[in-house]
Parts: C-alpha cells; sequence; structure tokens
C-alpha cells in the first residue's frame, strides 16, 4: 500500500460519513476473520534504545512497571544508637570493621571476581510489594510519615498503580542489598509521571532518621519509644554542633571519549593536594555513546573511569566509593575519606529517564543521598535536553526529576529530594546563551567580559523568573563557557553547526530556608571554576569547593538532653486516647482527563494530649487502601499534640486504569478508611468525573465511532467496549464502520504532511502542554472544525508532540494492534517475511487495517531518511514494542530473547510492502 494513495477512513457506501472522510481510502483485502486476545501491556526497552533525545512532555506521564528507587542497607550510626531508655551510650570513637554492617558487606562483596560481584546483584529476585510514592510534607506541622521500605519491582499498588504502564523492564536486580558499594545502572523510574508542580521546599517533616516503626501503638513500651525518639529529633539543635567538611563537586561531559591516564588537572590540583576534600562528588555525562550503552546495563567505559578518577586523587588521602550510579550514559561517583567512612549511613539511590515516553535514559538525572553524622546530603547528576531553543524542554526535565525522585530508606516513607539538609545538583543542563551572535559571544570571551552573556545565559534568567532550580544557589559565572570545544584542542567548535558557547556545565546547590542566618547555613562555596587542561571532549569539566557544616553529636549534651526528655515521658504516660479532626471527609476532584494529574488536599489535626499515629487501611472486601488511579502522599504518619498536616491526594488515570474508565466498567468514586490507631475510624469520600478518551479505548471501539470519543454517551461507549473481540468482524462489515480509527489517521495524516523531513523524529520528545492540546482536539473535534483552507488539518503543537502522542495512543491501547493470542506466532516467524505475513492473516480486519497503514506510513518516512535521519532498526526498536506486547511477564531472558524476534519481525514491515 502507499501511503500516498491511503487516506484510511473513505467509504463510499457511507453517505453520511462523507464530509468526515473526504480524501480518505483505503483497501483492505477480505481474509479470514480471527478472534482476538484478551487485554495486557507490555513493552521492551529495545523499542527505544536507539533514541538519542528524550522528552519531558508526559501530559500523559506513561510510565512503567519498573521503578529504580533503591535503599542500601544501612550502617550502624557512628554518633550513637537510636535513644531509647535507659540513655545509650556515648559514641565510640573507633569501631572494629565487624561492628559495622556496611563495611563488612563491602569487604565482604569486594573480596570477589568482580564477575562474580556483578552475577550477584543481578540475580536478586525481586520483590512483590509496593509502597507509595510520597511527596514532600506541607503546612505548619513538623509532622513526619512512615511507610516501611520501598521496594523496587512492585506488583500491588498501595496508593498509585504505575502511572503510564508499560512494562519496560531492563535487568533483574533493582535491589542493592548485597553491597553498597555495587554499580547499578540503567534503570528508569517509570512509576511516577512527571508532575511540574514544584516540590515544596523547606517543608516541615520529621528527619527521616526519627520514623515511626511499623508496631502497634497500643503497646505503651513500643510506643514510648518510639515517641522519644521523635522528641530527640524535634530538639537535634540542642545537642549537636557543626563541623567543616571539605567538598569538591565536580561535572564533565566526555562525549564518550576513551578516557586519559589521569584527570590530574581536575581532581588533584596543588590546591587539593594541600586542601584534601572530605567527600568527592564526580557527574559525568554522555559516558557511552554506543548502542550497547542504551540496551544493556554493563558498560566497559564504567570501569576505566573509574580507574582513572581513582588514581587521580590526591595522593595523601585514601578515599573510599560510597556509590556509583549509572543511567545509560550518566554516571554520578560519590567517595569519602575512609576516616570517615563509619560516619556515613542510610545510603539511597534513584534515577529518574527523561527521554523519549518519559522514561528513556538518554536525558534524565541519576541522585545519591546518605547521611554524614546527622546531616542528610543529596547529590544530583543530571543531564538535561539538548539544543538552544529547547530550554522549555530543560525546564520540563528538571520538574519531572525532582518530583520523580524518591529514596527508600528501611522502615519509613521514601524521602523525596528536598528532604535533606542540602542538595547538590550537578550535570550537562544544557542551558544555552541566547539572543547573541556567535562572535560577540566569542569576543567578550577573549577579553573576559562576561557580564553581557550572564544576562542571556537562559539558566540565570529561568531561575530569575523562577521557573527551574528555584533557591538553589550557583557560584559566580567568572570563567569560560565549558561548551563547544573541537575536541583535543582549546579552539571554538569549527564544525558545520558551529555551536555558540555556553556554559552547559553547572553546579548548584540547595539548603531549606535560603535566607536563614548565615550561623545556620550549611554550605559555602569557596571556589567555582572549568579547567582548561582537558581537552578530550567538547566540554570542559567543571569544579566546584565547598565547606560544609555538618551536624554531629556533643555526647555530654545528647546525654543531658536525652534526660529531660525521658523525664516528660514519665509525666505523659496516661489513659488519655488520640483524637484527631479533618477538615473535610468528601474531596471532590471534578473533571480528570487522561494523564493529566489533579491535586486535592486535606488537613488533619490532633486535638489530644498524645501523640497519635494515623493509617490509611484495607477496606474488609479489599486489599489495597485506595483505588489504582488514586496516590495518598502520606498514608501514615505520627503528629505530635497541637500538630496538624496537610495531606494531599492525587488523581490520576493511566493507560491501565483508562479502558475501565471509557468503558464505564469502573467509575472515580472511593471510600478511604483513615485509621487512628487506638482510636476511631474516619471514612472520606473521593469522588470525580473522569471525561472519556480516544487514548485507552479499543480499536474496535474508535472503528465504530464517527463522532469524536467525548461526544459520545456514556451508555454507547459502555456498548461499545462491552463488544468482544470475536465479534467486532461481523460488525465491521457495517457499512458505518471506519477502516481506520479516525484519531489514528489524523495523527498520521498531520506527520505525513508536516514532518517527513523533521530530524529526530520518534526520538525527541514533545511538549506536555502540547500533546494535551493534541488530546482533547482528538477527544472533542470532527476534521472539519479545523479544517484548513487547502483541505489539509493540522494538529496544535510541534511536529514532535504530534509524533509522541501517536505512540501514547498505540501504547494505551487495551489490545495493541498485533492482538495478544498472535504473539508467540508472530515470534516464532520472524526470521521469515512471508511467514510474518501469514500470521497476520488471522487478526481480524481492524486490527490488521491498522497495521498495514501504520506500516506504509513509517516506509514513507524512511523515503525521506536523509532529511530525517530515520532508519528501519530505528524504527523498529520504537515500534516493536507498542504494535507487538507481550500479553504476561516473563523472566529478563525472555524478554530480552523476545525484543530481538520483536524487532525482526517488525523490520520485515518496514524493508517489504505488505502486497508485494
Amino acid at each position: 500500500m502507499d501511503i500516498s494513495e491511503f487516506d484510511p477512513l473513505h467509504d463510499k457506501s457511507n453517505e453520511s460519513n462523507t464530509d468526515l472522510l473526504s480524501n480518505i481510502k483505503i483497501s483492505l483485502t477480505d481474509d479470514a476473520n480471527s478472534e482476538n486476545g484478551s487485554s495486557a501491556h507490555n513493552m521492551s526497552l529495545e523499542q527505544t534504545s536507539s533514541m538519542p533525545d528524550r522528552k519531558r512532555s508526559d501530559p500523559t506521564g506513561l510510565s512503567t512497571a519498573v521503578p529504580t528507587t533503591q535503599s542500601v542497607p544501612n550502617v550502624p550510626r557512628r554518633d550513637g544508637p537510636k535513644p531509647a531508655r535507659p540513655p545509650p551510650p556515648p559514641p565510640m570513637k573507633g569501631r572494629s570493621a565487624s561492628d559495622n554492617t556496611l563495611l563488612d558487606q563491602d569487604q565482604r562483596t569486594s573480596s570477589l571476581p568482580r564477575k562474580e560481584q556483578q552475577l550477584q546483584r543481578h540475580t536478586t529476585p525481586l520483590t512483590a510489594s509496593e509502597t507509595n510514592l510520597a511527596r514532600s510534607g506541607q503546612g505548619n506541622s513538623s509532622f513526619y510519615t512512615n511507610s516501611g521500605t520501598m521496594h523496587p519491582a512492585s506488583e500491588t499498588n498501595l496508593t498509585r498503580s504505575d502511572r503510564g504502564g508499560s512494562a519496560f523492564y531492563l535487568d533483574s536486580s533493582h535491589s542493592d542489598s548485597d553491597s553498597n558499594l555495587t554499580r547499578s545502572s540503567f534503570y528508569f523510574d517509570e512509576k511516577s509521571a512527571p508532575v511540574t508542580r514544584q516540590p515544596r521546599s523547606g517543608s516541615l517533616q520529621r528527619p527521616h532518621n526519627m520514623s515511626v516503626a511499623e508496631g502497634d501503638f497500643s503497646d505503651l513500651r513500643g510506643q514510648r519509644e518510639q515517641m522519644m525518639q521523635m522528641y530527640m529529633a524535634t530538639r537535634e539543635q540542642e545537642y549537636t554542633v557543626r563541623q567543616p567538611f571539605k567538598v569538591f563537586a565536580g561535572t564533565w561531559n566526555v562525549n564518550g571519549q576513551t578516557p586519559p591516564n589521569d584527570v590530574n588537572d581536575w581532581l588533584s590540583t596543588k590546591d587539593l593536594r594541600q586542601n584534601t576534600p572530605d567527600l568527592y562528588f564526580l557527574g559525568f555525562q554522555e559516558l557511552d555513546l554506543s548502542k550497547e550503552a542504551m540496551v544493556f546495563t554493563e558498560s566497559s567505559r564504567e570501569d576505566e573511569w573509574l580507574r582513572v578518577v581513582e588514581r587521580s586523587f590526591p595522593d595523601s588521602s585514601k578515599y573510599v566509593l560510597i556509590k556509583c550510579q549509572r543511567l545509560v550514559g550518566m554516571m554520578l561517583l560519590v567517595y569519602v575519606k575512609s576516616i570517615h567512612r563509619l560516619s556515613v549511613n542510610n545510603i539511597s539511590y534513584h534515577q529518574v529517564g527523561t527521554g523519549l515516553l518519559g522514561r528513556m535514559g538518554n536525558k534524565g538525572g541519576v541522585a545519591v543521598r546518605f547521611d554524614l553524622h546527622r546531616s542528610s546530603i543529596c547529590v544530583v547528576n543530571s543531564h538535561l535536553a539538548a539544543h538552544l531553543e529547547q530550554w522549555g524542554r530543560r525546564n520540563e526535565d528538571y520538574q519531572s526529576i525532582c518530583s520523580k525522585l524518591r529514596f527508600a530508606l528501611d522502615d519509613q516513607q521514601p524521602l523525596s529530594l528536598f528532604q535533606h539538609d542540602i542538595v547538590f545538583w550537578l550535570g550537562d543542563l544544557n542551558y544555552r546563551i541566547q539572543s547573541l551572535e556567535s562572535e560577540y559571544v566569542k569576543k567578550m570571551i577573549d577579553i573576559a567580559d562576561y557580564e553581557d552573556l550572564r544576562k542571556n545565559d537562559q539558566l540565570m534568567m529561568q531561575k530569575s523568573d523562577r521557573n527551574v532550580f528555584q533557591n538553589f544557589d550557583e557560584g559566580p559565572l567568572d570563567f569560560r563557557p565549558t561548551y563547544k570545544y573541537n575536541p583535543g584542542t582549546d579552539d571554538w567548535d569549527t564544525s558545520e553547526k558551529c555551536r555558540t558557547p555556553a556554559w552547559c556545565d553547572r553546579v548548584l546547590w540547595w539548603e531549606p530556608n535560603k535566607n536563614r542566618g548565615e550561623s545556620t547555613q550549611a554550605a559555602f562555596l569557596k571556589e567555582y571554576q572549568q579547567h582548561m587542561a582537558l581537552k578530550i571532549s567538547d566540554h570542559k569539566p567543571v569544579s566546584a569547593q565547598f565547606d560544609v557544616k555538618v551536624k554531629v553529636i556533643d555526647n555530654a549534651k545528647y546525654q543531658k538532653v536525652f534526660e529531660e526528655e525521658n523525664r516528660r515521658l514519665d509525666k505523659m504516660e496516661n489513659e488519655n486516647l488520640p483524637t484527631m479532626t479533618l477538615s473535610a471527609q468528601q474531596i471532590e476532584f471534578g473533571p480528570v482527563r487522561f494523564q493529566e494529574a489533579r491535586l486535592q488536599t486535606l488537613e488533619i489535626a490532633n486535638t489530644g494530649l498524645i501523640p497519635c499515629k494515623f493509617e490509611f487501611i484495607c477496606p474488609p472486601s479489599g486489599n489495597e487502601i485506595c483505588r489504582k488511579w488514586l496516590t495518598i502522599t502520606s498514608p501514615k504518619g505520627c503528629l505530635f499534640p497541637g500538630e496538624n498536616c496537610v495531606l494531599e491526594f492525587e488523581v490520576y488515570v493511566n493507560r491501565i486504569t483508562a479502558p475501565l474508565l471509557n468503558s464505564g466498567q469502573e467509575r472515580l468514586d472511593d471510600i478511604l478508611i483513615l485509621h487512628l490507631v487506638g482510636g476511631k475510624d474516619f471514612f472520606i469520600t473521593v469522588s470525580g468525573r473522569y471525561v472519556p478518551s480516544c487514548f485507552g479505548t479499543s480499536i474496535e471501539a474508535l472503528c465504530l465511532l464517527p463522532d469524536p470519543v467525548a461526544t459520545v454517551s456514556p451508555e454507547k461507549m459502555r456498548e461499545l467496549s462491552a463488544i468482544p473481540p470475536e465479534r467486532s468482524n461481523g460488525l465491521l462489515k457495517d457499512s458505518k464502520t471506519l477502516p481506520v480509527p479516525k484519531e489514528l489517521w489524523r495523527l498520521i495524516d498531520h506527520l505525513y504532511r508536516n514532518a517527513k523531513y523533521e530530524r529526530d523524529l520518534f526520538q525527541q520528545p514533545g511538549l506536555h502542554a502540547e500533546i494535551e492540546e493534541i488530546r482533547d482536539q482528538l477527544d472533542t473535534t470532527l476534521r472539519k472544525s479545523y479544517e484548513a483552507h487547502d483541505g489539509t488539518c493540522t494538529l496544535p503543537g510541534s511536529n514532535h508532540s504530534a509524533a509522541e502522542a501517536l505512540l501514547i495512543l498505540l501504547e494505551a491501547m487495551p489490545e495493541p494492534v498485533i492482538a495478544y493470542h498472535l504473539y508467540e506466532a508472530c515470534l516464532m516467524v520472524s526470521d521469515h517475511f512471508h511467514t510474518c505475513k501469514e500470521v497476520l492473516l488471522r487478526l481480524s480486519p481492524q486490527h490488521r487495517g491498522v497495521f498495514k497503514y501504520i506500516m506504509s506510513f513509517l516506509r514513507e518516512l524512511l523515503k525521506y531518511s536523509e532529511d530525517n535521519g530515520l532508519n528501519p532498526d530505528l524504527l523498529a526498536n520504537v515500534f516493536s514494542g507498542l504494535l507487538l506486547r507481550a500479553p504476561s511477564k516473563k523472566s529478563l531472558m525472555e524478554m530480552k530473547i523476545d525484543r530481538e524476534r520483536s524487532k525482526k519481525f517488525i523490520s520485515h514491515f518496514l524493508r517489504n510492502a505488505y502486497d508485494q
């Protein structure tokens, strides 16, 4: 079929549809009917393995079933055990390795051969439980929450199902239980969709290490110990002192180059040898640009760079690797002086891919958090969207990383990014210098006059407008821009693109309550510079040196505060029961659309005389505390007398829940049970109105709908969604049936007319707001209402947004284009084109028609490959996981094999016309 002749929705026998379906022709052979399979969704990583730049759009927040938050086993605190009764002994100045769990684990694992270490961490079984993704706290309270460890490979949902929904598995082990020093790479957090609202900085939450245990508060002995921990946490400033630690934070985009023999000019300058840092935070970007790095978890470049880094540290100091975390080409290294090793604990990491479909890891961020003595530190290394004009997508990438990052700790609610004492953010942020000619910029650099350049620096402009990095600090940009150089030289870019120099590579830091007095300020910048001596990349490395005041326990003061609180608890033990009030017991969300988050809040207050523990519990007839489309930010926690807090409830409909809501099988109604331990239960009613969408609607239903989905009555939607696939063949013979869904045609027609020459199509993500506009137009508007004078119809937004909307539409279909029951058959015959065609004859006409239409469109795009840069392998990577999805979960080994076969299957139809 030639796409130029294939306007898919025209049916001459149906005169009533002539206006809507004009200029549309399709010829479908009358092949044998076939049955359809059941509904499920799975999407493999390799479908997008060759996609370079990442998407931030995600109006839809397509996410996946494999979050990557990992918790590293705790190390007993060097600064003292948790307060209890009787008072604990003061912390010892030294401890043997046998007394330190983390150190023992490091030594145990490091004694194994490297391959054995890798095997050990990649064969850890995935757990099947899930905890809630918490947001940062809010309100007037110093309240904190507690929910237990967040397990990464979850199946049961506590407060939110996976927000987008492809089973996008990459590697087996998401657990770092074997060693805190093991390196994990290339896992995406696809549980959380991008939420553009900025997490609240400086929210008053109980320190994470003062968590409420899972024990029953009615047990007075257990309750007393938990209360002691909380009261001690509120008085932490009274028994801690600030001690300075030297911190080196560096970032370098290495452009996929082989490392040099050393990087002394970056990590071991004369000043650093004289004043050796206590900690090194090193972020790399584009560590490995090979296709294999996109697909596999291991990269030889990782070990090469580690060896170079470790032999480049100052000779006078020994450093221990705390964590090496890699996501495709981004790698974050955290080192600490060995003398401080026992003071580091509660290590946890997380990573967020912000590439295409909101999860590819070629862009995004990796983060590591840990406690140093009593201070909590988080380090983020990010690589944001490229190109001068894409500052909006960089802003969205930043918001996505902030909202998705969650750090799991044992027996506690996961921590968000801004629940730390200090955050260091480094990386290739890709913000450019705008509105100035390249030659003028270079001239100003030559005379070291940076004032005009700083005024036109996109990051400084966006920070000034409070669009990104709110309340972050950065040192003065008094050094030459770090990008773009001819590799191997100090000369500016002389390639065809001739990029304007820019400060792409940056180091920023954040503290809660930024405007507080210097007496409580934690981080003090000492030096901020770039390093011209290193020339292998088109970027220059950047470094920032800090003095960081870390909270350390004063043993005498600690003992005094402990005794005071112990006496206080003696007086509190009485017969009072916990009581609580709620600001409302009904939550109304109003209209809710596909993959568009809606937020409501509810305030709770402890009106009793003793701390009260609360938690949302499952109803007697269920095993989940809420429906899959609902998120509760703090499903459990504890409040002191007189305290209050604000709970956030978020409704988010993804590709898993949309089909049930579109069909009317489920409604946006739920009753939550808020249980007060030792007190009464509160019943909270949640309601909303879901606006039906073509996203999440079956091919059969869309082909039977000549009108936009939003204009169809709920009764009609229920009727069409209830049609079993085996009955669809007979219905398709009706003259009013469309050969392919009009929504699919509109997207492909738009791309065919406008995007044939577009570079990075299906690789560069669209914008969140634009994809929402496209969704709304497809759901509410007939073609003729937005048809141009020349007879063409154009969708809003960029071509990249339209391309991503097409991918989202295909992924959200309850039954994939190639029905589930033919999945195994397609893989079995993937070596031969003609047998592949024979299997497709068993598809229903509408599914087969959609497949032929999509393949015709993609083959047409390949005719312009010299302009758009597309090739069959890249398109097979993208579309194989959307058109051919496994009906059930498989092992990682099986998934890798299936992935290759599915790509081979799709490649046949990209290289050969279906009807030839």
